[in-house]
């Protein structure tokens, strides 16, 4: 109807209404209203009779990777709401809108409820219900036929967001098989690798509260980055109450770009020249803190004032499009103003140089002397904790998909081409564990991923833990359902803040249905292999369930076991509780009433065991063979690869000399992103954060669709050298004229919610009717970008480059539909093949652009197979 003033308020009583009736039958029963951002209140488990709650148990979230505190308020043994957990030193009592919905991963309607066993072909849909023993013992046999047979590495596992506190890796190791295939190519890996070998950690945890300016490369902090929640809250701090200055180099127009100072739209790829020439001006302006170079990196101040003066602002001007006036006047506020950081996660890293990208923006913090100080670029705080004893040897033969020759620096870290390499005969598979991934999904080459996986010669056999069913799933043999993150037991502990911590993941409620807890389920299947304990497996696997085997776990923290171990954990989620959160700042205090001070300064600790001396003193130093920051790194300079930060144009991108390759306005790179209420594969089928993001049209830039004759909300074709896809377009100002963005969160095939089914009913494994589906107002418009992104690999960190594809833009053509998917899974083994053999033979690492000279980089020998 015509939404007028009168309409308007009919509209607000007809819905007032209806929360009356519906509250009084109960669907709305003791839904406490949340504060603003999610923000908990103290809750004191012992006070709550006669509340609205039967009790409150404290968890660890796993919607995403950032592991936030919880509370889950439970009644009538439901959980009726998540909040944040008050005593949480990172999280300081708030939850994300993905926290808090998240409850519905345990009352989703499409959840598998038990063991489901295959019955007509892969991707068929034809499943039936066998029980535990029976699912058990068939894959027990499978796995004594691979063993049998002394192949233990032909045995798989590709897993995901792995937060067991090592059971997977525990299970392979004592089946000896070496073949694990994690996601990090798929997230972060070349950030890591440009990070360790520079200064020790891979990751680092910015002291945004306390700083003055913050530069951001590539992160969209406020919403979707790494420890989005922990962090957001610090940037506000410190741009509200410290009136710190945020200037974001990103092409697209985040949340967090739209709230910084200064927001630069740069040409993807190019952060590391940008970083560089910033570099080079700081440096050249005697605005580096020269004291600090000398004494603790490696290179001296001198040398690296002559290396940069290559990296001008107008080289950086030509590559990214940001103005070089711009790029001198930020460098020099950045120098002067005091204390600084930068910060970065996907957008440098997830290109072909990724690492050299990442070591490039590194630089800016160290040549300015802003390490580990209050307000600066400081090291992470993490807690770690033990594994329970005995701990199994492990495989004794390398596995060429968890450690490929090719990849000497990015080790396991290039999961994205496994299944070429399966395909290519690299590595044999009998048997497939698929752990918390969508991998037919979510993957770069995601139909490849799929003829793979339905390929029975390729993969005679595959299980799965997941207890929802989608692309990945649908394809697999068997199903063995885990329980939802709110069920399970896990320990915990991020770097998310600059007060270490460990946490508890514990069951809030019984888990539902027949599903069993991951680390059970992986005990059982050894107990079926190893009944009687002669083959030596079961006795790495003697624990009574996973409340026992995190009491192993947590044992040995020195300070926990004094407050109560295991014990206290369960009761309050985290440890150490560092003070009390104060709701009319959001921070946390000590008794006094007086905010809690980190420590800063940990390298310059004095340690007998230390390895930098100054002055007759052993300080601890940096987490480096030497100690001290690495500038210039004899891991690289060791395969051939540049040893101090340098920038790489990119081949597909840039001629050599120096003009882009891209031709009409059609031509644009595809990028993706994180909407901030999804998370990939798991949160489409969640209504509560369907309902505020369904759709993901392709954000095109206005200058760029007028020129090629597009309208917002017009039908495109983004064609890629493997394939295309149809999706709408989202004519914006907010990218850079030569990028086309798509979100990676939608378009699956599977989820009534997620797909909008209101027509279909429960599924045969165990879903439910949901009355909500009558209500669900919007249509879905969701399509899968990474089916049409090929695989490519850094050389040094192995990230995919997800950002970097070039692809032709188009009106839609004559019958294309929205959602219309074509790929050629041809095309992505050429282009694999291809762009893998450049990367292999060293072709694309040594061609350096002319105007960029090193001090020294060796060539490599290559060797024949190499």
């Amino acid at each position: 109807m015509d939404l007028n003033r009168r309409n308007f308020i009919k509209l607000g009583a007809a819905a007032g209404a209806v929360i009356a009736v519906e509250s009084k039958l109960g669907l709305f029963a003791n839904a406490a209203d949340l504060e603003l951002g999610g923000r908990g209140t103290a809750v004191n488990p012992d006070k709550i009779s006669g509340t609205a709650w039967d009790k409150v148990v404290p968890y660890t979230c796993l919607v995403c990777n950032i592991e936030d505190g919880g509370l889950a308020f439970i009644k009538n043994g439901r959980v009726k709401k998540l909040e944040g957990n008050d005593k949480h030193v990172s999280t300081r009592g708030r939850l994300c809108a993905k926290g808090n919905a998240g409850m519905w991963h345990i009352y989703d309607p499409d959840r598998i409820l038990y063991p489901l066993r295959r019955t007509g072909p892969r991707g068929s849909g034809k499943w039936k219900r066998v029980s535990w023993d029976e699912a058990l013992s068939e894959v027990a046999a499978r796995i004594n036929d691979v063993l049998a047979k002394g192949h233990p590495n032909e045995i798989m596992i590709k897993w995901g967001r792995e937060r067991s506190g090592g059971a997977s890796t525990r299970f392979m190791s004592t089946l000896g098989s070496n073949t694990i295939v994690n996601h990090t190519s798929i997230c972060e890996s070349s950030k890591k690798i440009g990070m360790q070998p520079t200064w020790g950690p891979d990751i680092e945890t910015p002291d945004f509260s306390k700083t003055k300016y913050i530069l951001n490369f590539g992160s969209n902090i406020l919403e979707a980055a790494y420890f989005m929640n922990p962090y957001s809250q610090r940037v506000a701090e410190g741009l509200v109450d410290n009136e710190a200055k945020l200037v974001t180099f990103d092409v697209r127009l985040s949340n967090t770009a739209g709230r910084s100072h200064e927001w630069f739209p740069l040409f993807p790829g190019t952060d590391g020249i940008v970083a560089l020439a910033m570099a080079n001006v700081i440096m050249q302006e005697n605005l580096a803190d020269t004291d600090f170079i000398d004494t603790w990196t490696n290179y001296p101040s001198d040398k690296l004032k002559e290396y940069l003066k290559q990296f001008t602002p107008e080289m950086a001007e030509k590559y990214s499009g940001v103005p070089a006036k711009d790029i001198r006047r930020v460098a020099i506020e950045f120098a002067i103003t005091k204390p600084a950081t930068t910060y970065t996660y996907r957008g440098p890293a997830k290109h072909l140089y990724g690492s050299y990208n990442e070591r490039c923006t590194m630089l800016l913090p160290i040549i300015t002397g802003n390490i580990d100080t209050p307000g600066g670029y400081c090291l992470p705080r993490g807690m770690g904790y033990d594994q329970p004893q005995p701990k199994p040897p492990g495989g004794k033969e390398p596995s060429y998909l968890s450690t490929p020759p090719d990849y000497p620096l990015a080790e396991h870290k290039v999961s994205q081409l496994t299944p070429f390499w399966i395909k290519e005969g690299k590595q044999k598979i009998s048997l497939y564990f698929n752990y918390m991934s969508c991998e037919a999904f979510t993957n770069p080459a995601a139909t490849f991923w799929q003829e793979v996986l339905m390929d029975e010669k390729l993969i005679p056999f595959s299980v799965t833990f997941s207890n929802q069913m989608n692309e990945t799933t649908n394809i697999m043999d068997l199903v063995l359902p885990d329980v939802s993150y709110l069920e399970r037991h896990d320990p915990e502990s991020m770097p998310s803040s600059l007060w270490p911590w460990v946490g508890i993941r514990q069951p809030v409620v019984k888990p539902l249905g027949e599903n069993v807890e991951y680390r059970e389920i992986l005990k059982n299947i050894i107990h079926k292999v190893d009944p009687d304990g002669s083959k030596g497996m079961k006795k790495y696997w003697e624990f009574k369930d996973g409340e026992d085997y995190l009491r192993q776990q947590f044992d040995n923290i020195p300070g926990l076991k004094e407050v109560g171990g295991y014990d206290f954990l369960k009761e309050n989620g985290v440890w150490p509780i560092y003070g009390k959160l104060d709701p009319a700042t959001g921070r946390i205090v000590d008794k006094s009433g007086v905010e809690i001070v980190a420590e800063y300064g940990l390298y310059k600790k004095e340690d007998p065991n230390g390895k930098v001396k100054i002055n007759g003193k052993t300080y601890k130093g940096f987490g480096t063979h030497d100690g001290k920051i690495n500038i210039h790194v004899e891991e690289y300079e060791k395969y051939g690869f540049n040893p101090l930060p340098t920038f790489k144009p990119h081949p597909w991108h840039w001629k050599e000399d120096g003009s882009s390759k891209l031709g009409g306005p059609e031509d644009m790179i595809l990028t993706t992103f994180k909407w901030n209420v999804h998370t990939q594969s798991r949160t489409g089928n969640i209504k509560l954060l369907s309902e505020i993001v369904h759709s993901n049209h392709a954000w095109i830039n206005r200058a760029a669709a007028d020129k090629i004759g597009v309208k917002n909300g017009d039908l495109i074709r983004i064609t890629s050298p493997v394939g295309y896809i149809v999706t709408k377009a989202r004519v914006t100002e907010g990218i850079n004229p030569r990028v086309i963005a798509v979100s990676n969160s939608l378009g699956t095939k599977f989820g009534r919610v997620a797909t909008v089914d209101k027509k279909s009913g429960p599924s045969m494994w165990g879903s439910v009717e949901d009355p909500d589906m009558k209500n669900i107002w919007w249509t879905t418009e969701g399509v899968n970008p990474n089916t049409i992104i090929p695989v490519s690999a850094d050389p040094i960190g192995g990230s995919q480059g997800w950002y970097d594809t070039v692809v032709k833009v188009s009106p839609a053509k004559a019958g294309d539909k929205f959602g219309d998917t074509k790929v050629d899974n041809a095309k992505h083994m050429a282009f694999f093949k291809e762009t893998v053999e450049y990367a292999y033979t060293g072709k694309m690492h040594r061609k350096m652009h002319p105007e960029v000279k090193v001090e020294k980089l060796p060539e490599p020998e290559l060797k024949k197979g190499h």
